[in-house]
């Protein structure tokens, strides 16, 4: 598992490795559907799908990792006409991207992200430019952020549906910068202060406190599946005789 906090449902729809490509770019997907995101799961998780994606945003905030960074999931594999003119010198473009999909309960995608689907989405995307060294912009022919319609605009032309691009940007824009007390905001664990604060103790300061952050939201994200599971469990305390509930997919 690459992602802090997020949680581990296998899909077996990958490509091993890159074929000595890295990821460059990281497109950014909607579910049209689906009631809960342990559906979206399960549909990725069956082989007969033929599709799978890196990571799963729910709307509760929840991350859910399906296939690992090193490996190419199965996200984007039509290129159609009207595409943005860098990918038609990509080839399998899954071999160059990272795919994150976001739950949406429409099929047109129409809906808005949730607030803390958004929080989720935007720390995601930042931890994987650190890691890939993906430019924190809108998309180009060097790399950046995008969404499934650039690669396929007859077919994905909704996908994601509404995103918070300029919010998203302005987060990636002040990530890891000084804020208005002199604090490093949003920093992963391991990654050095703002520029100029050197190994001073306060920059050690900043450096713990910002590993003490992404402790406290990988806690806050396991603390939810832990209070979701138990309001699932106690659903399931029905008297003798009454329907027993669907269970959903185990991950």
């Amino acid at each position: 598992m690459d992602e802090p906090g997020a949680l581990w449902c296998p899909s077996p729809n990958y490509f091993p490795g890159r074929r000595g490509e890295r990821a460059r770019w990281i497109i950014v997907h909607g579910t049209a559907g689906f009631a809960t995101a342990e559906e979206v799961v399960a549909f990725f998780q069956r082989p007969e799908t033929e599709a799978s994606t890196h990571y799963l945003v729910g709307r509760d905030g929840r991350i859910f990792q399906l296939v690992r960074e090193a490996d190419a999931a199965w996200g984007n594999g039509l290129v159609s006409r009207g595409h943005d003119r860098w990918w038609g010198a990509v080839g399998n473009p899954n071999y160059v991207t990272l795919s994150i999909e976001h739950h949406k309960l429409r099929r047109d995608n129409g809906d808005e992200l949730t607030e803390a689907q958004k929080r989720a989405s935007f720390l995601l995307i930042a931890h994987l430019c650190e890691r890939h060294g993906i430019p924190r912009r809108y998309a180009d022919a060097q790399g950046g952020i995008t969404g499934h319609f650039s690669l396929d605009p007859e077919g994905r032309s909704y996908c994601p549906g509404p995103y918070p691009w300029d919010e998203l940007f302005a987060y990636l824009a002040s990530y890891g910068q000084p804020d208005e007390v002199g604090l490093t905001r949003s920093l992963a664990p391991g990654q050095r202060g703002a520029p100029g604060t050197g190994d001073s103790p306060c920059a050690e300061l900043r450096q713990q406190l910002a590993e003490l952050r992404e402790v406290a939201a990988a806690f806050q994200r396991r603390l939810i599946n832990v209070e979701l599971e138990l309001a699932r469990l106690r659903g399931q305390e029905r008297p003798p005789g009454s329907r027993t509930p669907k269970r959903s997919a185990d991950c």
